[in-house]
């Protein structure tokens, strides 16, 4: 039994790989983001409807574990924009580990979605921000530049909509499931993903493609039984739920990447803003205070900036 660690239990992605009967190499890997620290604290600021912070939970949880599958230095972006309750979902996370996201809906459609607020697993899609889109951006500024993949929202749940992603961008294997829930003591949201590891050159001897394609047909019928009780369970270890999980499959752990509730916004970055702005769109945002009052709409953050100091 794994020892949890505190500081760790409720934000930490785990990366781990599956060597199935190939020696000690990865065949499969996979990822496992229990971000329910952090996510619990970004949605206590906002305050939204259970049923928008479920799915505001997932959407974190998601970005987290898909954001470790690449490579990069910047910033990964899940962005959702749908036509139903829920009109803007976003959620983003750092190559250092820093989380944030928020969700903007319609106060006067709430949909009717019962005690549970989901549909199986999973907050509902179709219910919540019905028909739209999902962009997932990776944003390394400079010369490195921006890369894109946009997908509509067709699927049932969140999972599905990346699974596309990975499907049309990355044309590789990949499965994910998601779950968050509201207790006592807070959030917890939770993704598990595996994917297919391509073989070198594109191709593999037709005794090693069998035992790859055999491979991957179990390590995916094994996370479709994962249960959202085991997601969702903060007194179990995510270590434990992978060994737990893919036993059968040779399962190695790497250390864990924390995960923290962190807002990249600064005073700076408002001043930069307003400074690029009319002096009379500066007059329209003059407060009854007679301060411009700037909120970060992720961390909640107000700055009240004198306008006698703008440079207009």
């Amino acid at each position: 039994m794994a020892v949890i660690d505190p500081a760790k239990a409720g934000a930490q992605i785990l990366p781990f790989y599956l060597a199935g009967d190939a020696g000690d190499s990865a065949v499969i890997r996979g990822r496992f983001a229990s971000v329910g620290g952090p996510v619990t604290s970004i949605l206590e600021r906002h305050g939204y409807p259970d049923q928008v912070a479920a799915l505001q939970a997932e959407a974190l949880a998601i970005a987290a574990c898909l954001s470790t599958f690449m490579k990069f230095d910047g910033v990964f972006t899940l962005q959702a924009k749908g036509n139903g309750y829920v009109k803007t979902l976003l959620a983003d996370m750092t190559s250092d580990g820093a989380l944030r996201g928020y969700a903007a809906f319609d106060d006067e459609s709430e949909p009717q979605l019962g005690a549970d607020m989901v549909a199986g697993m999973s907050a509902s899609v179709p219910a919540l921000l019905g028909s739209g889109y999902v962009a997932f951006t990776v944003d390394q500024g400079g010369e490195n530049g921006r890369y894109q993949g946009i997908v509509e929202l067709s699927g049932e749940t969140l999972g599905d909509a990346a699974m596309a992603w990975f499907a049309n961008s990355e044309q590789v294997d990949s499965h994910i499931v998601a779950a968050a829930r509201k207790g006592e003591s807070g959030w917890t949201a939770s993704a598990l993903m595996v994917q297919r590891v391509a073989a070198d050159g594109g191709s593999a001897p037709a005794g090693d493609k069998a035992a790859q394609d055999d491979a991957w047909n179990t390590a995916e019928m094994l996370l479709r039984s994962v249960t959202r009780e085991e997601l969702v369970d903060p007194a179990l270890a995510a270590e434990d739920l992978v060994f737990r999980l893919f036993n059968a499959l040779r399962p190695h752990v790497a250390p864990a990447q924390a995960v923290m509730d962190q807002c990249r916004c600064s005073p700076e970055k408002v001043d930069a803003v307003l400074e690029r702005m009319a002096p009379d769109e500066l007059a329209g945002l003059v407060a009854d205070s007679g301060m411009i009052e700037v909120t970060c709409e992720f961390c909640k953050t107000m700055r009240a900036i004198d306008p006698g100091l703008s440079r207009h």
